[in-house]
């Protein structure tokens, strides 16, 4: 019998044996979670709810929440204001019910503020491509000036029509 052949045969001789203990290891670990996960609840998704109801939904169903003010920042230009723009965890997950949850929501300020950046944002978007079209437009009018002085030392102009005659 060659080498290969007897650790073929001690491998299977040693995986049936280990195989009913691994099985019945991960099945405690399996489950152990499911009893764990068994009293979780789904958030749920307050997002675009008004601070007041996202409120009286989140004690419902009796989660500690914290409301915590976001900056301004361009992605919430044109939000309405005092509503939820992002929870953690994320609503529809499912968590233990003492999970801490955050609401994020922005005041009428930052949404002003907020659209100041979007606003200034969208002016530098225009200013570069202004420049850029003028970047592109003198690089045009350099090549034809370029080739127009070249043809003119060459003699190739276009000769009048009434010349030939």
């Amino acid at each position: 019998m060659g080498k290969l052949q007897v650790i073929g045969r001690l491998a299977r001789v040693a995986a049936a044996a280990l195989t009913p203990v691994a099985l019945d290891e991960a099945t405690k670990i399996i489950n152990r979670q499911l009893d764990k996960r068994k009293d979780y609840v789904k958030i749920p998704d307050v997002k675009s709810l008004s601070l007041d109801e996202a409120a009286k939904v989140l004690e419902q169903y009796e989660f500690n929440y914290a409301l915590v003010k976001v900056k301004a920042d361009v992605k919430y230009a044109y939000n309405d204001s005092d509503t939820v723009l992002r929870i953690l965890p994320k609503g529809g997950a499912s968590v233990d019910p003492t999970t801490f949850v955050k609401i994020y929501y922005a005041d009428e300020e930052t949404i002003q503020q907020s659209n100041v950046l979007f606003k200034n944002m969208m002016d530098q978007k225009v200013d570069k491509q202004e420049k850029r079209q003028q970047a592109v437009r003198g690089l045009t009018d350099k090549t034809k000036q370029v080739a127009t002085d070249v043809s003119g030392k060459l003699g190739l102009t276009k000769k009048d029509k009434n010349s030939d005659i």
